[in-house]
């Protein structure tokens, strides 16, 4: 699920790691990992700073230095349900990104730091979501099966109901029950008013099902309902670029966020600026496309896909 822990907790603590977070929310990754870096060579004891400059590589997506930053936020703090999220995350991304000998090691360790955040943290639907995520996905080796997915979704009722309807929406669609599915969707989203987030999960279930006209209209339902112009806008313009629709829509789209958006760490403007190039490329502006691969560059550095769609264009 697209939804990040926010860092209002760390922030009453220590406000400048907050200025820090800001930092990577508009998007300023290398500013960010020059102060955090430091930082750390100064006292490098903090966990709250490990897990921020975890959390910059991830959206980078540089998973190996994720991987090392957040086991090294556990080990100073192993008692942070944060830090035991952000290390699962992290496991999981290298996982996907890894050999199929590694990437069980990998899956084994995610599965292992989600449990451990929902036992620091009952409360902390985040991780109950990604837990039950990796329930859904994994196989029955690797410690998988809906039924755990199912027992989780009990438990999250009580806490937040859409984000239970969410999970029992996609172990309907892992048990290609599409009709309960769509029905689990379409109550969390009356569960939360017709949020722009749970119609972009109906959204991305219509893309699975290969219903993409529908997938197009709720799209546009989304970003009506958008009126805070959060990150859902970022991800519905990346929605339509992965299903070739409507690439003008998408543009839109990422320009309301990009000039008008209630930031977030779930979209750092560098990503936000990538996604753009992407759609103003399919358009045939590759102009335009490097203007704002050079931007997304020229404040995350070592953010791969930028640096190899310029290298693409002869930038």
């Amino acid at each position: 699920m697209a939804c990040l822990v926010s860092l209002a907790a760390v922030a009453d603590a220590n406000s400048p790691l907050e200025s820090v977070h800001q930092l990577l929310v508009n998007g300023q990754a290398d500013a960010a990992i020059r102060v955090l870096t430091s930082s750390i060579k100064s006292n490098p004891s903090r966990p709250e700073e490990h897990n921020l400059l975890c959390r910059i590589h991830f959206a980078e997506e540089r998973w190996d230095a994720a991987v090392a930053e957040c086991e090294r936020a556990v080990s100073l703090n192993p008692r942070s349900s944060l830090n035991q999220l952000w290390l699962g995350r992290a496991y999981g991304e290298k996982a996907d990104h890894s050999s199929w000998f590694s990437a069980i090691a990998f899956a084994k360790k995610t599965r292992i730091a989600f449990e451990k955040a929902v036992e620091l943290d009952p409360s902390n639907v985040e991780a109950r979501s990604d837990l039950s995520e990796y329930y859904i996905e994994a196989p029955g080796f690797l410690g998988g099966g809906t039924d755990k997915a199912a027992a989780q979704a009990n438990t999250v009722e009580k806490l937040e109901p859409a984000t239970a309807y969410w999970i029992r929406a996609r172990i309907a669609e892992h048990e290609k029950r599409n009709s309960e599915a769509e029905r689990q969707y379409k109550r969390a989203i009356e569960a939360e008013k017709n949020s722009a987030r749970r119609l972009f999960d109906l959204a991305s279930f219509y893309r699975r099902a290969n219903r993409l006209d529908d997938l197009e209209a709720t799209i546009q339902k989304s970003a009506k309902a958008n009126t805070s112009n959060d990150s859902t806008l970022f991800d519905a313009a990346s929605l339509l670029l992965r299903v070739g629709r409507n690439f003008p829509l998408a543009i839109g789209l990422l320009n309301r966020y990009i000039e008008q958006g209630q930031k977030s760490e779930d979209a750092p403007l560098f990503r936000a600026q990538y996604v753009l190039g992407q759609a103003l490329e399919k358009t045939g502006d590759a102009a335009g496309a490097k203007k704002a691969y050079q931007t997304a560059r020229g404040n995350a550095s070592d953010f791969g896909p930028a640096n190899a769609a310029l290298k693409r264009l002869g930038a």
